[in-house]
């Protein structure tokens, strides 16, 4: 229940277009490469779709990786209000031919223009969603931590 309420949050911040998101994935070597994703949208309930352009990155290569040795992938996501999410996903399916794929090509050229070639769809399955901010890394880490001086500025505050 808890994560379904999680994916609608990072739903709403991929509907956004200033929304920044990075995705991170390890290869062979088991060296994480991250890239800025131009297009991620929800696909279906639990499930994002990253839009890949170009067959020949790394990412692609890691992305293969992941799926045939079922390793989680990473997505961060900048919302303009200043949300941060970290995701964890599976890769689920690459779509590269297909009605479902024809649809986000034509999307994809709308968005980005004509010459924009679509390389693959990746479906990612959501596992984890975590709020990834100071504050709530802070409140996690360290619930009753509160610095000496910070006390100091409370009680000479009321002087």
């Amino acid at each position: 229940m808890a994560l379904q309420k999680d994916i609608e949050k990072i739903e709403k911040l991929l509907e956004e277009k200033e929304t920044i998101s990075v995705i991170s994935a390890v290869g062979k070597n088991e060296n994480p490469i991250s890239q800025v994703g131009r297009k991620l949208t929800m696909w279906g309930k639990g499930r994002i779709a990253y839009y890949e352009f170009l067959e020949s990155l790394q990412m692609q290569k890691n992305l293969v990786y992941s799926i045939w040795f079922e390793k989680e992938v990473s997505l961060s996501l900048l919302g303009k209000n200043g949300e941060i999410y970290r995701v964890s996903a599976k890769p689920y399916q690459a779509l590269i031919a297909g009605h479902r794929f024809e649809e986000a090509y034509i999307n994809a050229q709308e968005e980005f223009g004509e010459e924009t070639d679509l390389s693959t769809v990746w479906l990612l399955d959501v596992t984890a969603v975590e709020d990834d901010t100071y504050e709530a890394a802070r409140e996690k880490e360290h619930p009753y931590l509160m610095h000496m001086d910070h006390i100091y500025r409370k009680e000479t505050a009321y002087e």
